[in-house]
C-alpha cells in the first residue's frame, strides 16, 4: 500500500479531490458488482428451486412410472401376540394357517452361586476356590463344544476365573462372572439348536474346575458328547481318527498363519535394527556391522551416565550455561530412546525367531508333533468319558429351579411352524416362505390356528397417489409464487457505501424483497413450469378410452376458490386432510378398490409424460448442464465476465488515480519552490 502525504504547500485536501475526480469510475464498478450480485442472486435461486424439481422427478416420477410402484400388498394376522408378518414383493394373495410349535431359543447356562458373602472375584484362582480340590498344578483341561466343534482349554490350578471366562469366549460362546451375584453366566451366541454348546472335561482338573465354578451341568448336550467319546473305545476309531485328522489339520493351518506372521514380524524389527544401527555409525549401508558395533553396550552406558552428570546444577549456573546443558541433556536422552528401543526390537526379534522355530518344528515330518499332542488329548477325553459313562463318575453341578442357589440350564432351541400344514424349522425366529417374512413370538395353543391373509394394499396405492399430487402441489405452488413475485423496481443489491447508512434490520428488508423477487416473469421459469402443467392436463387413453385427472376426482379448485399462487394445485375429492374438497365423494377410492388396473395405467403413463418432457428439458447443452432446467452454464459465463470488467475497472480507477497524485504533486512542488523562493526575496528586501 503506497503512502502519500499531500497538500503540505497547497493546503487542500488532495485525497477528497482525488476521490471526486474518479468517482464515475468508481461508480461504474459498483454498478458491475451490483449487477454480479444480481446473478448470483439468480443462480441462488435457481440451484435452490432445480434440486427439488430434480428430486421430485428423479424419485417419485421415476418411481410412478413403473406398475411395480402401485402393486403393494398387505398381511393381516388374526393374533399379533403370536406372529408379525412383512409382506414382499412376490407375496401371493390368499388366506393361509399359521401353527407355531415353538419358538427359537438362546443355549443359556447360569451357574450356580459359588458364595454368599462375596468371596470371590475375578482374580480368584481356581485352587482358591473352596472344596475345589485343585491345586497349583493341577491339569485343568475341559472343551467347548459348538455346532460339532470342539475346541479344548487347558489351564492349570493358578488360572483365575477371568482367565477361564476369556478362554470361553475364545472358544465361541459368551461368559461373564458376575461379582456381584457370585455366578458364571454362560450363553451360546445365536439361537438355536445348532449355535448350542457343551461344556466337557478331559481331566480330573478340568472336571474339578468346572464344578468348583458351578458350570459342570449334566444336561442332553453334554451327556451326548461323553457318550460319543466313551464309545469310541480308544483312538484307532474310524471317528475318533477323522476329529484327530480334523484338530490336526486343524492347528496346523493356526501354526502356519503364525509362522507367515512372525515372519513379517521379524522383517519389520530387522529393518528398525538395522535403521538405528546405520544411523548411528554401526553398519554401513549394505547393513554390514564395522568394528564400532563392538562398542554398543558401553556407548549406551556411557550415555547413560552423560544424562546422570547433565542432570546435575551446578550452583552458578547461567542462563547460557543453563540453556547449553539443557540442550546437551535433550539430546542425549534422545539417543538414550532410540537405544532402548533397539534393545527392544532385538529382544523381540529373537523372541520371534525362537517362536518361529518352534512352530516350524511343530509342523516338521507331516505334523507329526502336532498329532501326537492330538493323539494324546484324544485318549484322554476317551478315557474320561468312559469314567463317566460306564464307570458312574458323579458330582456334577445340581439343577434346581426352585433353589436359588444352584445352577440353570435353557437348550437351545429352533423354531418350528406349520404353515398350511408344512413343516418349517428356523434357526432364529423368524421365517421367509414364498413371499413372506414371518416372525413368530409366541406358541399357540394347542388345536389354535393363527390366520395370515394377504391382499392388495388399496391404501398404499391411495397414498402413493396422495404423496404424489402433494409433492407436485408444493412444487408447482412455489414455481408460480417465484414468477408471480411482486415487481422489485427500484430494487439493486446494496454496496457497502450503502450499507453503512441503514441498520441490519433494513439491509435484510431490503435484500429478502429482491430475493424474493429475483425470479419474477422469468421466462425459464415459466417454460418449466408450463411443462408440468401441461401434463398433468393431459389425457391418456385406457381401454380405448381418454380418460384424465378429473375422472379420478381429481381437480384444481377453480380461480376464485383458491388461494394466491395455489390456483395450479390440485385437490383430491374425499380427502379428509384437505379442507377445499374433503366433503365430497371419495372417487379415487373408489376406483382403486373397484378396477385398480385402471387407476395404475392412468397413472403410469402420466408419471412416463413427466419423465420424458422434464428429461428433455434437463439435457445438457451449450447453456446448461446435465439434470438442469436453467442456464446454469450461461448464468456462470455470466458471472465471471463480471469478475473480468470489475477487475479491468479497479484497474482504470488505480491508473487515474496514479495520474491525479502525479499532477498534484508536480503541483506541490512548484507551489514548494515558489514559497522557497518568495521567503528569499523577503528575506533580501529586510522583510
Amino acid at each position: 500500500m503506497t503512502m502519500r502525504i499531500t497538500g503540505m504547500s497547497s493546503g487542500l485536501d488532495t485525497e477528497s479531490i482525488i476521490a471526486e475526480l474518479v468517482k464515475a469510475k468508481s461508480q461504474k464498478k459498483v454498478t458491475l458488482q451490483k449487477a454480479q450480485k444480481k446473478v448470483s442472486y439468480q443462480q441462488e435461486a435457481w440451484s435452490t428451486l432445480n434440486s427439488k424439481i430434480l428430486n421430485l422427478y428423479s424419485k417419485t416420477i421415476n418411481d410412478l412410472a413403473y406398475t411395480t410402484a402401485y402393486k403393494q400388498q398387505k398381511t393381516s394376522v388374526s393374533n399379533t401376540s403370536i406372529a408379525s408378518v412383512i409382506t414382499g414383493k412376490d407375496a401371493v394373495n390368499g388366506v393361509q394357517n399359521l401353527e407355531v410349535t415353538s419358538v427359537a431359543k438362546l443355549g443359556y447356562l447360569t451357574g450356580a452361586q459359588l458364595s454368599t458373602n462375596g468371596a470371590y472375584s475375578k482374580s480368584t484362582k481356581l485352587s482358591e476356590i473352596a472344596g475345589s480340590g485343585i491345586d497349583s498344578e493341577a491339569n485343568v483341561t475341559f472343551s467347548v463344544t459348538v455346532g460339532g466343534e470342539t475346541k479344548d482349554i487347558k489351564l492349570n490350578g493358578d488360572a483365575t476365573i477371568s482367565d477361564v471366562v476369556e478362554q470361553l469366549k475364545n472358544a465361541g460362546i459368551n461368559a461373564n462372572f458376575d461379582e456381584n451375584n457370585q455366578r458364571l453366566f454362560v450363553s451360546a451366541k445365536t439361537f438355536g439348536k445348532e449355535a448350542d454348546f457343551a461344556l466337557t472335561a478331559s481331566t480330573d482338573g478340568g472336571f474339578k474346575a468346572l464344578s468348583a465354578l458351578g458350570i459342570n451341568i449334566k444336561d442332553d448336550l453334554t451327556w451326548a458328547q461323553y457318550e460319543k467319546y466313551a464309545g469310541f473305545g480308544d483312538i484307532s476309531n474310524p471317528e475318533a481318527k477323522e476329529l484327530i485328522d480334523n484338530e490336526v489339520a486343524r492347528q496346523a493351518e493356526i501354526l502356519q498363519n503364525r509362522v507367515l506372521n512372525l515372519e513379517n514380524e521379524i522383517e519389520e524389527r530387522t529393518k528398525k535394527i538395522d535403521a538405528f544401527l546405520k544411523e548411528y555409525g554401526y553398519a554401513d549401508e549394505d547393513g554390514n556391522l564395522n568394528a564400532s558395533a563392538a562398542n554398543l553396550d558401553t556407548n549406551y552406558q556411557d550415555l547413560l551416565n552423560k544424562k546422570e552428570d547433565l542432570s546435575i546444577v551446578p550452583e552458578d549456573e547461567t542462563e547460557e550455561a543453563k540453556k547449553l546443558r539443557e540442550e546437551s541433556l535433550s539430546e542425549v536422552e534422545k539417543d538414550i530412546k532410540a537405544y532402548e528401543a533397539y534393545q527392544e526390537e532385538v529382544s523381540k526379534r529373537d523372541s520371534a525367531v525362537e517362536e518361529k522355530t518352534y512352530a516350524e518344528g511343530q509342523l516338521a515330518n507331516d505334523n507329526a508333533a502336532i498329532r501326537s499332542s492330538v493323539e494324546i488329548d484324544m485318549a484322554a477325553k476317551i478315557s474320561f468319558a468312559d469314567r463317566i459313562v460306564n464307570q458312574g463318575m458323579g458330582g456334577f453341578t445340581s439343577i434346581d429351579e426352585d433353589d436359588d442357589a444352584t445352577a440353570t440350564r435353557i437348550l437351545g432351541q429352533d423354531a418350528a411352524i406349520k404353515l398350511n400344514g408344512a413343516r418349517f424349522t428356523s434357526s432364529s425366529n423368524n421365517f421367509e416362505i414364498n413371499g413372506l417374512t414371518i416372525s413368530v413370538k409366541a406358541e399357540t395353543a394347542p388345536g389354535e390356528t393363527v390366520t395370515l391373509t394377504t391382499e392388495d394394499d388399496y391404501e398404499a396405492i391411495y397414498g402413493t397417489i396422495k404423496n404424489f399430487i402433494n409433492e407436485y402441489n408444493q412444487l408447482i405452488n412455489e414455481m408460480d409464487k417465484l414468477y408471480n413475485a411482486k415487481n422489485a423496481n427500484g430494487y439493486e443489491p446494496l454496496s457497502d457505501e450503502e450499507k453503512e447508512s441503514m441498520s441490519d434490520s433494513e439491509i435484510e428488508k431490503w435484500e429478502t424483497t429482491l430475493k424474493e423477487s429475483i425470479l419474477y416473469r422469468d421466462s425459464t421459469l415459466n417454460e418449466i413450469s408450463n411443462i408440468f402443467k401441461m401434463a398433468m392436463m393431459s389425457g391418456f387413453e385406457v381401454n380405448g378410452k381418454t380418460m384424465y385427472l378429473f375422472d379420478f376426482g381429481i381437480n384444481k379448485a377453480g380461480y376464485f376458490n383458491a388461494a394466491d399462487n395455489e390456483r395450479n394445485a390440485y385437490h383430491i375429492d374425499g380427502d379428509p386432510d384437505d379442507a377445499t374438497t374433503m366433503g365430497n365423494a371419495d372417487v379415487l377410492k373408489s376406483m382403486i378398490a373397484n378396477d385398480p388396473d385402471t387407476v395404475i395405467s392412468f397413472f403410469t403413463q402420466l408419471s412416463r409424460k413427466l419423465y420424458a418432457d422434464i428429461g428433455e428439458k434437463m439435457k445438457s447443452n451449450d447453456f446448461s448442464s446435465y439434470n438442469k432446467v436453467y442456464n446454469d452454464k450461461q448464468m456462470q459465463k455470466e458471472y465471471d465476465s463480471y469478475t473480468t470488467k470489475i477487475a479491468e475497472q479497479e484497474a482504470k480507477i488505480t491508473a487515474a488515480e496514479e495520474k491525479y497524485y502525479k499532477q498534484f504533486s508536480a503541483m506541490e512542488t512548484a507551489l514548494a519552490r515558489l514559497e522557497s523562493k518568495s521567503n528569499a526575496l523577503t528575506g533580501l528586501l529586510g522583510g
